[in-house]
């Protein structure tokens, strides 16, 4: 517990996971990035998280450190006690990130804050959760929530959600930043599109993302296209079902299940398809989206919260109907039959996935809490530490 090197800032993130974890997801992609470039820029960087059990209480993530300790309820009563009792004195600035539940920061901490929220989750507490927890969950995030982040800095990965949180009560619209994720450009590459008709989809196997509905809409490209393939990456609960709709639809031959896959492979399936497919209800914005993109390959995406930003319709991809079977298929069948249509698509997402880039996401997100900082810190080493443009 070492006294900060001049310019240098001491950042503790609050998230229920982090990216090692079994059940990570996006929003654990997008704190691990924005810390490692806050690392890269002479912070000091700490995500205190839950552990599944499978991985050490305490590590060094690419010069992140991680500490673990909870479960999936529990975490939020360690990090309480651990910010009490060996945290306090230490962070200059906290980073709440709420995943449905937040870790209500305001109660405990004194130092500057942001309240990170990447979608509300009030429909997917109302479809997914059973009662009580439904109800207790809706309570949390729409009543509790609101008052106690009344005086935190609020923010959010797209406009989509902004919208929603503030019909949630959840501040002003002036009082929201919107930071959108990044893209390794460097990680992704183009590569030759395989010789047939191929599709992919990324991500995790809930019921919110709605993957049932491309493997029906696919049922139908079979027919008419027999050697197509569809490539599912990642894992989660719904995998079993998923698998078994599969069998039902005789479709084994023609939908390859992944699990979890690494970085080099993420680049192979995604590079080598000719569209990716995103069916999901909500999204805070769809990193797999740009990642896409980056590869050279558009994305067919449910018009949702989120997916609507990260997908411009009709010139990086389509976006259709929630849960439309029939208009997934259209889509697949355009990119099957116009070549044309193909090519355009993945010039245009190529292009659009170098607007994205982690460095300026994590400038962004940190500037927004430079107001705070500044009543606590020499203005003139912030400007110096963040290299950012700080008006007087």
């Amino acid at each position: 517990k070492k006294e900060p090197k001049n310019g240098t800032l001491r950042i503790l993130i609050l998230n229920w996971r982090d990216t090692k974890h079994l059940w990570a997801g996006g929003a654990e992609v997008y704190l691990q990035e924005l810390a490692e470039s806050w690392v890269n820029e002479g912070h000091k960087v700490t995500i205190f998280c839950g552990n599944d059990g499978k991985n050490p209480r305490n590590e060094i993530v690419n010069n992140v450190q991680v500490v673990r300790r909870g479960g999936f309820y529990t975490v939020y009563i360690w990090a309480f006690l651990y910010y009490i009792l060996r945290f306090k004195r230490y962070f200059d600035i906290v980073v709440d990130s709420q995943n449905g539940v937040p870790f209500f920061t305001p109660l405990y901490t004194r130092v500057p804050k942001a309240l990170l929220i990447h979608h509300v989750h009030q429909e997917v507490f109302r479809r997914h959760l059973r009662f009580p927890l439904s109800y207790i969950a809706q309570f949390i995030e729409g009543q509790l929530m609101p008052l106690a982040y009344r005086k935190t800095k609020l923010i959010t990965v797209s406009e989509s959600s902004k919208r929603e949180m503030i019909k949630l009560g959840m501040g002003k619209r002036e009082f929201i930043e919107v930071v959108h994720p990044g893209v390794n450009i460097k990680s992704f590459k183009k590569i030759s599109k395989t010789g047939y008709p191929s599709f992919v989809y990324l991500g995790r196997l809930k019921e919110y993302k709605n993957i049932d509905t491309i493997i029906k809409a696919f049922a139908q490209i079979v027919t008419a296209f027999p050697n197509a393939k569809l490539t599912i990456a990642g894992f989660g609960e719904e995998e079993g079902k998923l698998k078994k709709l599969t069998s039902n639809l005789k479709l084994n031959r023609s939908i390859k299940f992944l699990g979890k896959i690494n970085e080099t492979k993420k680049n192979q399936v995604l590079g080598e398809s000719w569209a990716a497919l995103q069916p999901s209800g909500i999204e805070g914005f769809g990193i797999t989206v740009i990642e896409a993109n980056a590869c050279g390959t558009p994305v067919i995406a449910s018009k949702a919260h989120g997916l609507n930003e990260s997908v411009v319709d009709e010139k990086t991809g389509f976006l259709v109907s929630v849960k439309s079977v029939d208009e997934f298929g259209q889509r697949m069948i355009s990119i099957i039959e116009d070549q044309k249509l193909r090519e355009r698509l993945s010039k245009n997402a190529y292009d659009w996935a170098q607007e994205f880039n982690w460095k300026k996401s994590s400038d962004k997100f940190l500037n927004a809490l430079v107001v705070g900082l500044a009543g606590e810190f020499n203005l003139q080493m912030l400007r110096k530490s963040l290299s950012l443009k700080i008006n007087s």
